[in-house]
Parts: C-alpha cells; structure tokens; sequence
C-alpha cells in the first residue's frame, strides 16, 4: 500500500443532524419491505421466512466484513487508511439490529429453515443437529461478536469524540456524553485507545471467523445433512469481508462527494481500496475454486449433488451471474490503475459486486429448500430485501450524524512508524484534535 502523509490536519465531518431526504428513503424502505414480508407471509410463510434468512446473511455479511475491514488496517498498521477506516467501522451501527434480527430466525428455525429437523439424520450428527443446541451456539457466537465489535468501536471513536465534546461550543449528540467518562486527558486517552483496540482487534477477528463459520456450517451446509465441507466456513466469511470491502468503497465515494472530503480522502486512498477489492475478488475465486474442483472430482456423491443443484437448469443462470458479479466484471473491470482511483469508477464495480453477493447468498440456500422447476427469486426475496435495506441506511445514517466521519487520532503504533513515536528522539506525540 502506498504510504500517505498530512493526515494531522483531517477535517471534522459528520451530518448535522439526521438527513431528511435519507430519513425518508430508509422509512420508504422499511415500510415497503415490511408489507411485502407480511404479504409473502400470507401467501407462503415458509418462502417468506427464508427470505428473511437469505437477507439477513447478506446484510449481516457486508456489515460485519466492513467492520472487519476497520479491524485489519489497525492490526495490520495500515498508514493509508486513516481516512477511510471510520467509514468502514460505521456499519458496526447496524450489527445489534442483526443480533434482534436474528432471534426470529432461530425461533422458527425447525419449522421452516432446517429440513433435518423432520429427516432420519446421518449417523454421528445427532449431537450437533438438534435445534435447541443450534440456537445456543448462534446466539453466543454472533451476540459475542457483536459485543466486542461495539467495544472496538467505542475505543476507536473515544479519543476524538471526547476531545470535539469537549472543545465544542454548539450543541453535541448526547451519545457524546458517555465517551468522556473516566476521562484522563488527551494524550493518556490516545494511549489507552491504542492499546485497547490493538487488544480487541484480533479477538474480534477470531469471532468473527467462528461466527459467520457456525452460520454457514448451521444454515447452508446443513441444508443438506449428507453434505460435508471443510472450506465452506471459510468461504462464507471471505464473501463477507469482499461484500465489506465493496460497501465500504460505495460508501466512501458518497461521503466523498456529499460532505465534500476530496481534500482528505485522496486519490491514493481511494487507489489502496480499490487494490484491495481487486484483490479479494481474485481471493473469491480461489476459494470458490478450490472448494468446487474437489469436490467434483472427489466423486461422493453426497457431496456433488450440492453443487449439482446450484449449477443444472435452471439455476446455472444465476451462478454465472454470481461467477461474472464477483470476479470477471470486477476482475477486468479494475486490471487498471484509473478504475482503482475513481471514487465513481470503483463505487460502480462495488455495487456489481453488492449484487453478485446478494444472488450468492440465494444460491447457497435456496436450490436446498426447492426443486430446480424454476427460478425460486421474485418479488418476496427482493421485498424483503428493501426492508433490510431501509434498516442498513438508517443505521449508517445514525452513525454519520453523531460521529466524526475520519479518524482524527492515530494509533501509537502508527506514531511509531511514522517516527513520531515516545521513542522518537525530539519529538513529542502528536495530538490529534
């Protein structure tokens, strides 16, 4: 990555209170999403249900991989993504309403999601397909996850909400209030930040792989009991964390233009993003490859029939759409250096990706719950989908109007490389505020 300066300077950025016109677009969204769940619930509660599982995992997907994202440069000491970082840890804002929004998933779980639940299971899965242990470990996991990623951001936001509450002459958010407790000054706060996050960072990595693994193990894999894979975990989470990437690059290029940050969120960073998602998806790839050759050529037949029922007719069209949304478009799409550092560019090869992941997710499920007699995607999966949606935006749009939208302090370990460290001979830490 390349190595940006002058970050000391970044502006504070943050909407004045809640936008109307965004206000409103996510209320459309909730409402529609919501009649379009009840009125799918009324013609096949069992679609309607699974519907809901199929976009919560989307949404969880690309909320949780963005704030993995927001993890992995602290972990990483990622110098150029300072401007970009806060932006990505915005949809930690959306992870409790995931947590709430997973509890009537596990509630009807044995009813309409888990078909072994009415089978004869596979000798020795007896101990591990029972609903009620199902519901525990999700819980646990995820709710655990979701814990330690609201304390991640938390440290991460202290330092400069802190000191602009402090320094503010106007009104500030109440949520404010609470990052001042316990205060002990600037600089012993950055400190103490520093540490904390370098702390949370690699056990919120560690949950996050267990979480969206226990997801991927309990409702794609086990919709087929007789099917077994090892890398399926794996996969799972690595589609979230390209979904987080291309949401976090959406994303930066509204900001970038709504609050006018041309001048802190520069061309180089936007570049380094776009590396990144090139990256990943060629990573997709690898993992979707590696998975499907041995697997095809293993010849078990409890394992080929997965993958048979998500590539015969006539849902072969939609893995070709997926194959094309999440690695050739994107792929080709930015061999070169100008897609990589347009914000536009980038944010359209993002939304392809968005859409590929969402069709992703579909695929995993739904060719185990019904017969290839058709395309099993209509206006249930999509209406459904605008209500999660609603309740994405107006989660990031909470976040953006009471937080800064960049990072103004930096890391201690990213003092250090910089040279401007406790040990750096002459100089004095530098406060960000």
């Amino acid at each position: 990555m390349a190595e940006h300066s002058g970050y000391d300077e970044l502006p504070v950025r943050r909407f004045e209170g809640f936008p109307r016109g965004g206000a409103i677009a996510a209320a459309v969204l909730v409402v529609a999403g919501a009649i379009a769940f009840g009125a799918a619930l009324v013609v096949d509660p069992a679609r309607a249900w699974r519907a809901y599982m199929q976009n919560w995992m989307f949404f969880t997907s690309i909320s949780a991989g963005a704030v993995m994202l927001s993890a992995v440069v602290v972990m990483a000491r990622g110098l150029w993504s300072q401007p970009i970082r806060r932006i990505a840890l915005s949809f930690v804002s959306f992870l409790p309403v995931a947590f709430v929004l997973l509890i009537p998933i596990l509630i009807v779980s044995g009813t309409y999601y888990l078909p072994w639940v009415h089978e004869a299971l596979p000798r020795g899965k007896e101990l591990w397909l029972n609903v009620p242990f199902v519901i525990v470990r999700n819980l646990v996991l995820f709710g655990a996850f979701v814990c330690v990623a609201v304390a991640f951001a938390y440290w991460s936001l202290r330092p400069d909400v802190a000191v602009l509450r402090e320094e503010s002459a106007g009104v500030a958010p109440a949520v404010w209030a609470r990052f001042k407790r316990d205060w002990r000054g600037a600089e012993a706060e950055e400190v103490r930040a520093s540490h904390n996050t370098a702390t949370l960072a690699p056990i919120l990595a560690l949950l996050y792989v267990f979480s969206l693994s226990m997801v991927a193990f309990d409702y794609v894999m086990s919709l087929q009991p007789e099917f077994k894979s090892t890398l399926i975990g794996g996969y799972f989470f690595m589609g979230a964390f390209l979904g987080g990437i291309a949401a976090t690059s959406l994303l930066t290029a509204i900001y970038r233009r709504v609050l006018g940050l041309e001048d802190a969120i520069l061309p180089g960073n936007i570049h380094d993003l776009g590396k990144l998602h090139f990256a990943f998806s060629i990573f997709w790839a690898y993992l979707f490859w590696a998975q499907f050759i041995v697997i095809w050529y293993g010849l078990l037949t409890s394992e080929q029939s997965f993958v048979i029922r998500r590539f015969q007719a006539p849902n072969g069209t939609i893995a070709v759409i997926v194959l094309f949304c999440l690695f050739v478009i994107p792929f080709f799409g930015l061999l070169g250096v100008k897609p990589k550092r347009t914000p536009e560019i980038l944010a359209g090869f993002s939304s392809v990706v968005l859409i590929g992941l969402w069709l992703e997710r579909w695929l995993l499920t739904y060719p185990s719950w019904y017969p290839p007699t058709r395309i099993w995607l209509g206006w249930q999966e999509v209406g459904v989908g605008l209500a999660f949606a609603g309740l994405l935006v107006a989660s990031l749009l909470w976040f953006a109007s009471r937080f800064p939208l960049l990072q103004l302090w930096r890391p201690m370990a990213e003092l250090e490389l910089l040279g401007r460290g406790e040990d750096a001979p002459g100089e004095e830490v530098t406060q960000l505020t």
